[in-house]
Formats: structure tokens, sequence, C-alpha cells
């Protein structure tokens, strides 16, 4: 309920809230609100429970704490952070609702993540943004922490807390002028990935109206495979503790449902958990996550799909044209190389090359034809972010490490600065700008209107065709820019996974040592690598 006479007070199921107007934008902020009690003390590792009630008036003007996470060499964070945002436009008229999942592969970043105002402004729309339980905190499965009840005993906190911040927009979002029943759930990156796993989750049917994706696929992990990884990382505070000599003794003693390793667990300070399985990229082996538990994702994963059983909704399906660049510069074969030296060159392009193809694959053309087969599927809307892969627009080296990035097409759309993809100063200049922020108009207008309608298609726009499988059918929309206009259209062309491991087997562009050392520590064990590995190991047997 809106204030009679104050627009920045607002009333919800658990008091009432006074926010703030942006300063940048014509659109009222309410920031860090709880959703949900917070996960604290005998509550660590339960399903999300009621937020607590307050009196008088709740001040809605600064964020949430962020989860607990490991940000470069610091932890930050609190275990305390179960807190959404609510951004809406400076008008009285009741509007679609634009929900957010942030990325951070389920370890780092938070609702922050998206500038709230602008999409707001952008979209004409209520956004809602929100923080989650990260890192062990929020996805762990092992027996220890069990309870008996199959929502809770299925690891996937994370997952949880996200069923419980959308009950509350159901429940409160008529209060900020939002219409539930046409809600968007967006994700970026590992919200991506919840959100692929929300379409095939019995928790999430009817909660919801349509979905957008932005470079996330089908993502999800074995519990008891999960649980011998995390019981191997917590074994490390076992050890500081005191409370076996080695690791082997300390997993050991872990991997039981004992009252006192429950209890040492939960004692545990909340900031310890942040580094255990910190830094692990795109490398699901490092910290598993999604667990296939069979209450809250069914066991069979995305195999469901086979049998048309997901919840159907319009899907917007977005990647990048070089989706793994920005990995590849973070891994330790390429931290710190000399891009002047033709050989580093030629390994990073060899890497680039194919570990694009294959992340852009399983973050769009896997979701889109995965999806479009199902009987009865709405229509699925994929796209290609390629801004940047040019070199007349960001230069040589800018089109190599930073083009079609993960994530990028997000950059431009959200307002989400990420200095990493400045890799040179060529990147992002005053002569490409207009071609870029022309773009990014493209984007949200696309975004807005799809979030309105379920089409993105409008007036002055390039058609946008959904997803068809038939041969010769329309695939992606290609979204790009030079240095002063859009450049977009469709295409019907489309990455096959088996053609990209039988191009991977031709490529003698690298001496065979080198090409199998990239296969082997670079390429290997990322979320697209699970057909890769066993088809390079038996490669390599003949």
């Amino acid at each position: 309920m809106e204030h009679p006479s104050n627009p920045l007070l607002r009333q919800v199921a658990s008091g009432w809230l006074e926010g703030i107007r942006s300063p940048e934008h014509s659109v009222l902020c309410w920031l860090g609100i709880p959703y949900a009690a917070p996960p604290v003390g005998p509550l660590r590792w339960r399903a999300p429970q009621d937020p607590i009630p307050w009196e008088g008036i709740r001040p809605a003007k600064q964020f949430g704490p962020v989860s607990v996470q490991k940000q470069g060499t610091a932890v930050v964070g609190s275990e305390d952070c179960l807190y959404l945002n609510v951004f809406r436009p400076d008008t009285q008229e009741t509007l679609p609702v634009f929900f957010f999942i942030h990325g951070g592969n389920n370890q780092t970043d938070s609702g922050q993540l998206m500038d709230g105002p602008l999409m707001a402004d952008a979209l004409h729309a209520v956004v809602v943004t929100i923080n989650l339980r990260l890192g062990a905190l929020g996805w762990l499965n092992i027996k220890a922490i069990r309870t008996g009840d199959p929502l809770e005993d299925s690891g996937n906190f994370g997952l949880l807390d996200i069923k419980k911040s959308l009950s509350w927009v159901h429940e409160n979002i008529q209060s900020f002028g939002g219409d539930a029943g046409n809600l968007t759930v967006c994700g970026y990156s590992s919200g991506s990935r919840d959100l692929l796993c929300m379409l095939i989750s019995p928790l999430f049917r009817g909660s919801f109206s349509r979905a957008v994706t932005f470079s996330g696929g089908f993502t999800t992990t074995d519990p008891e495979k999960g649980a011998s990884i995390a019981t191997k990382a917590l074994a490390r505070l076992v050890v500081e503790d005191g409370k076996a000599p080695d690791l082997p003794s300390a997993a050991a003693w872990l991997d039981s449902a004992s009252p006192e390793v429950r209890g040492y667990l939960m004692g545990v300070d909340a900031l310890r958990f942040g580094p255990l399985m910190a830094g692990a990229a795109i490398r699901m082996a490092v910290f598993p996550h999604l667990f296939a538990d069979g209450a809250t994702i069914p066991k069979e994963g995305f195999q469901v799909l086979a049998r048309g059983e997901s919840y159907q909704v319009p899907m917007m399906v977005l990647s990048g044209g070089h989706e793994f660049t920005a990995n590849a510069n973070s891994d330790p074969a390429f931290q710190g190389a000399d891009f002047t030296d033709p050989q580093v060159v030629e390994e990073y392009r060899f890497v680039t090359r194919y570990g694009s193809a294959l992340f852009g694959y399983i973050n769009g053309e896997q979701n889109a034809k995965a999806f479009s087969a199902q009987l009865g599927q709405p229509p699925v809307y994929a796209g290609r972010c390629l801004w940047g892969m040019n070199p007349e627009v960001t230069g040589e080296l800018g089109s190599m490490r930073m083009g079609g990035a993960h994530g990028l097409d997000l950059f431009l759309t959200m307002g989400i600065e990420r200095p990493s993809y400045a890799v040179t100063p060529e990147v992002f200049t005053s002569r490409n700008r207009p071609g870029r922020e022309a773009l990014a108009q493209v984007y949200r207008q696309y975004l807005s209107n799809f979030v309105h309608t379920g089409d993105p298609n409008g007036a002055g726009l390039p058609q946008w065709e959904p997803w068809d499988n038939r041969e010769g059918g329309p695939k992606l929309l290609l979204l790009d820019a030079d240095n002063t206009a859009p450049v977009v259209r469709m295409t019907a062309d489309w990455v096959e996974e088996e053609k990209i491991f039988q191009e991977i087997l031709a490529d003698c562009t690298l001496p065979e040592d080198r090409k199998t050392f990239l296969m082997e520590h670079v390429l290997n064990g990322r979320f697209f690598s699970d057909n890769l590995d066993p088809f390079w190991v038996k490669a390599k047997q003949g």
C-alpha cells in the first residue's frame, strides 16, 4: 500500500518502508528490504523463514549486506544477506515486474550488480534485484547438516532463497505498483543457470510469466559428488581447528551425520566459508552446486526436457560471440602473458576459438534447441552479442581479448561496468561510443517489449524471429554495432557441438604438445566440458 501523501512510503506484510528518489532518473527506490529472516544461528543451512516484522517506518535507503564471498584477496559480506531492492518509475500506473538474479558463479556479486534505476526507467517496469546465499553457505549437500526436510536436504539453499524472494514479490509487489501476474525473471551467468533449473523445478511452476537468460546454460551436479568435493574443501577448516590431524582424516570425520560434526559446522564463523571454493571461474568440479536432488531439481536434471517436462513460458536466450575470453584472460596460462609474442597469441586464439564456441553453444543454441523442441512451448528468441569483435571498433588486441565476451551484452544493456573488459584503451572510446550506446538502446527496447508483451518485436526494430529447429529456419539474432550505428540481423547459422569437436581434432595450428596442454589444463573441467573431456580422452587414446 502507498501512503496517500508520500509516494516514498509503502506498506508491505512486515511493515512500512521509506525509500529514496534516484538522483539520475525519475525513479523511486527501496533498498535493503528483508524478504526472509536472517539465516544465522540455528537458521544456517535451513530453508529461508518469513521476515521478522518491524514497528514504525523502516528506512529502505541503502543496500543490504552482500552474501559472504571472496573478492580479490578479501573476504567480505555477511551471513545476514537475504535482502532485495525495488525500483519503479515515478508514475501512478501498474507496471510489469522485472526480477533479476545476479551472476558470479553463485559465489560472488549481489543484487547491486545491476543499475536498478536505469533499468526501471528503460523498461518502464518495476525492477526487483535480490541477494541470495552464496558459496558453501548457499550450496552445500553433506550428511551432517540434513534435517529430514527434502527441500533443506537438497543443499540448494540459494535456490530456496530465490523461491522465497519470488513469494515475497507475489505477496507485496502490488504495494509498489507492480503486477505479479506479469512477471519476467531474468538471470545473468550463474543467475541464468539458476533460472534454467527453475524451469524444470516443480517449486517454480506458475510463479513467473517469462524468462530471460544472459549467458547461462544447463548445469546440475550429482549430490553425492558435490558432497565429496565439499567435504574435501571443508576439511581444511577442521585441520586448522585441531579437530583432525590431517586432511584425509578430517574429510572422513566430516563424512558422517554425527551431531558433533553438525555442531562444529554450525559454530564456524561465516566468513571462513568464503574462500573455501572461491575462484572456481566456470569449473563446476571446484565448486559444485545446483544439486539434482529429486525435490528441488529432478534427479534426471535437464534430461526431463526430452520428455517435455518443464515450465513453459516465452523465453529470450542471449549469449556472447566470444564467451570464453574473460575466462581465458584470468586463466594462469595467460595471466601476465606477453601478447606481442606470436606463440602466446596463437595459443590464446586456440582456446578462445573453441572455448567460446562451446561456451556459446551451451549458453545459447543448446537452450533454444532443447526448449523449442517441446510440444506447446511458447516462442524462444535467441540472440548473440558480437559487439567489440570488429578490430575497427575496439582495436586488434581489444577485439581478440574482449569482443563478444561473456556478459558484455549485460554491460551494454544494464549499465554494469566491468573494468576487466577494458583490456586496452581502445576498447571503450569516444569514437565507438555512438555505436555501442545505440546498440544498448536496441537491446533495452527488445527487452522492454518482451517484459511487457512476451514478444521483443516493435516499431523501428529489426524483426526478431523465434528459434526454429527445422533446417534453414531462423536461429539467432546477431547484435552488433560499428562506430556509429547498430548492425542487427537474423541468421540461420548456428553452432553444433560435434562439429566443434571435429574442428578441434583437425586443428594443426599448434604443436601437438601445446595443443594437448591447453586441452587438458585450460579447456578441461569447464561447464561446457562435460562432453569435451571424454571426447578428448578418447581421441588421445586413438
